[in-house]
């Protein structure tokens, strides 16, 4: 007998786009970073574009979801698109020591 536990995220492809299209409802924003590569995203994206500019960026290594592809003109235009690198997150982490805190070895 084999017990699998799967943990996923439920609901915040929802949460983001929700919120992606409050913001731009209430004119809380001028433009808009998404980073995801769901292409449960697509609308929202799409919409988004034609509002304000947006900037995707795809944090998995694979290719960009085809659904969150568009044009730089699409809409206001400007978009742009951006692959995250195992190298961005490299430069993203804090320093081993910071302060009293060690990071633990392996991370």
């Amino acid at each position: 007998m084999v017990s699998v536990a799967r943990r996923e995220e439920k609901g915040s492809d929802v949460n983001v786009a929700a919120h992606l299209l409050l913001d731009l409802m209430h004119q809380r924003i001028d433009a808009a970073v998404v980073v995801s590569n769901d292409s449960d995203l697509a609308f929202p994206v799409t919409e988004a574009r034609h509002l304000v500019h947006v900037g995707l960026v795809n944090p998995t290594p694979s290719y960009p979801a085809g659904a969150l592809n568009g044009d730089r003109s699409d809409g206001v235009g400007g978009h742009w698109w951006y692959q995250l690198t195992v190298e961005d997150l490299v430069a993203a982490q804090l320093p081993a020591v910071v302060g009293k805190l060690t990071r633990p070895p392996g991370w």
